[in-house]
């Protein structure tokens, strides 16, 4: 990924996020961190940690995520969101998020998104059951990505009176 970054920025001059949000489980915040590194002409890599982002919550350990002291030793580049707590209090060993249920985090996520960012390009590093809920959010075909891949997408925020 970061040699796609590296070349759309240098060779396509293909706009480059400004903003990275990443799901809090470690595998995102290696990929985030490996993909957007050393990006010529990117504004500086400072990636936000949000809850709100992270795959399904339940059952599955590897849906666990670790303390926020890990996370802000282990990923020096990153911030982290307020509020964001120490250790994960939404995920339990024996009730599972549903897809509709992700959904409704997902569009909070992007609510607050577009009511608290000004930034246009903005980019995600989530998981694809994470990617499954924000299709379904923004009425767009669910399709399975696998791991490592990008998904280009346009969504506009439109206010509702």
């Amino acid at each position: 990924m970061n040699t796609f970054w590296k070349d759309a920025a240098v060779n396509l001059g293909l706009p480059l996020p400004r903003r990275h949000c990443c799901s809090p489980h470690s595998r995102c915040l290696d990929t985030c961190a490996l993909a957007f590194t050393d990006i010529p002409s990117a504004p500086p890599f400072r990636p936000i940690v949000k809850e709100l982002i992270r795959e399904r919550m339940g059952v599955h350990t590897c849906d666990r995520r670790r303390t926020r002291t890990w996370i802000a030793e282990s990923h020096l580049q990153f911030s982290i969101e307020d509020g964001f707590k120490e250790t994960d209090e939404l995920w339990k060993p024996d009730v599972r998020e549903t897809l509709p249920e992700h959904a409704v985090r997902m569009k909070a996520f992007l609510d607050d998104l577009f009511h608290h960012d000004s930034e246009t390009i903005v980019s995600l590093t989530i998981h694809s059951g994470s990617i499954m809920a924000l299709f379904s959010v923004i009425g767009h075909v669910g399709l399975h990505v696998a791991p490592g891949n990008i998904v280009p997408m346009l969504v506009r925020a439109e206010q509702v009176s």
